[in-house]
């Protein structure tokens, strides 16, 4: 039996089960129930899940399985997540609507953007961190805990616990503490 699982959590039926859950329970509206709803059936997918994990309804997550969240953490709807390169999200992290977090990004080949070559690296966001609307984390960024990210932000760059960065690329703007 456990081998059976293990082929299926690795095959294209875990993916078209993922989606066919979030399919089902996207009928169910944007409320914290509705969202803990959604957390609870999505939480067996991911590599790693922890307790009271909330989803919101249109959050798009690809590769799943290379992604680990922490306690008490919210995903806004419409937030896109690439866990490629591997993704961890400590406690009781926020990530605000249309945010976009990537582990991978299009190589540069032969003086062009190649659609069939990428380069891929992990992200980690600390815990109590909390990325605002329309932000972008880029691979191999690492956010210390307790930081903000301002809204609309290109986070490129490695982020210092309890810092508040923002800005196109985002730049320290105070430290928290």
């Amino acid at each position: 039996m456990k081998n059976k699982i293990i082929k299926i959590k690795n095959g294209v039926y875990y993916h078209i089960l993922l989606h066919l859950v979030l399919l089902i329970t996207a009928l169910l509206p944007n409320l914290g129930l509705s969202n803990r709803i959604r957390g609870y059936l999505v939480k067996p997918f991911f590599k790693k899940c922890g307790k009271n994990f909330q989803l919101a309804r249109g959050a798009t997550i690809n590769m799943v399985r290379n992604i680990e969240i922490g306690d008490d953490v919210y995903i806004a709807h419409n937030v896109w997540i690439n866990g490629t390169g591997g993704l961890k999200i400590g406690s009781g992290v926020i990530l605000s609507p249309m945010v976009v977090v990537t582990t991978t990004k299009h190589a540069y080949d032969n003086g062009k953007i190649s659609n069939t070559k990428t380069e891929i690296d992990r992200v980690i966001i600390g815990d109590g961190t909390w990325v605002a609307s329309n932000s972008v984390i880029t691979k191999g960024v690492e956010i210390g805990k307790g930081c903000i990210i301002g809204a609309c932000s290109s986070v490129t760059k490695d982020v210092q616990d309890y810092t508040f960065v923002g800005g196109v690329p985002a730049k320290n703007i105070k430290y928290l503490l």
